[in-house]
């Protein structure tokens, strides 16, 4: 059940405090910021622009997807209402990159609804680029 401090608004913002990050490590978090505003509006296109081929998601309950399965359920049983990068840190080594933080996002998911707290760490992989979702080393 939401609560009032439940945020319904259909955006992916960034709170965080982000005057320690490069250059090239904003352009990983405007990335990652991208892939969480095309989950809010249910874009299919873009989340499969965004994300490579090859890459799972694994959900808070440990439940593992492959990017179709994932970008299939988004707008349904997985449907997103707002993201807040709250805090976060990016690691940059040649074209590979680890996004870590938190994020708070407000979502349904399988029949769960709220504001849901999340730990992240996401690995994104520079091509002919441009930064995108990846599961590869």
């Amino acid at each position: 059940m939401f609560t009032p401090f439940d945020i319904r608004d259909g955006r992916a913002v960034v709170t965080a405090d982000t005057s320690h990050l490069n250059d090239e490590q904003l352009e990983v978090l405007a990335a990652y910021q991208a892939m969480q505003q095309a989950m809010v509006d249910a874009d299919h296109d873009a989340m499969r622009d965004i994300v490579e081929d090859g890459t799972t998601f694994t959900h808070m309950s440990g439940y593992t997807q492959t990017k179709e399965e994932f970008i299939a359920e988004v707008g349904g049983p997985l449907t997103y209402f707002h993201s807040d990068v709250r805090d976060v840190d990016v690691a940059v080594d040649g074209d590979w990159a680890t996004l870590t933080g938190t994020v708070a996002l407000t979502a349904r998911a399988y029949g769960s609804e709220g504001t849901f707290p999340l730990k992240v760490s996401q690995r994104l992989h520079r091509v002919d680029g441009r930064w995108l979702y990846s599961k590869r080393a």
